[in-house]
């Protein structure tokens, strides 16, 4: 007999990862498919503008994760807010590591002081 819906408790831990996996998944297509489009259109970022837009990229990403995650029905309901706070903090880590890491290689060099003579 054939069963009529999915339900959270069949398969324990595989609908964690895949919640957890889809939800890194959308954090990498982000980043590369924004670059992407950005490269295609021309459009070539500011400094400001590059170490500012993966957070704001973070900022949609986690409203994204707060809007669909919490109603699901792929996961217990104990799960719903840990793997969207999981998801959250691994959307602001990764897109403030890549703001981070343009920042620190292209940062403006210290002056030396100069020595009196």
């Amino acid at each position: 007999m054939a069963r009529a819906a999915y339900h959270a408790d069949d398969v324990e831990g595989v609908d964690k990862m895949a919640v957890i996996i889809g939800g890194l998944i959308v954090v990498w297509l982000g980043l590369s498919m924004s670059a992407a489009l950005l490269r295609w259109l021309g459009i070539e970022l500011h400094y400001l503008a590059r170490i500012i837009a993966p957070l704001l990229l973070a900022v949609l990403e986690t409203v994204l994760f707060l809007l669909a995650i919490p109603g699901s029905d792929l996961l217990a309901e104990g799960w719903h807010w840990p793997l969207t706070g999981g998801l959250i903090a691994a959307a602001w880590l990764i897109n403030g590591g890549v703001g981070a890491g343009y920042w620190y290689q292209h940062r403006p060099p210290k002056e030396e002081p100069q020595a009196e003579q």
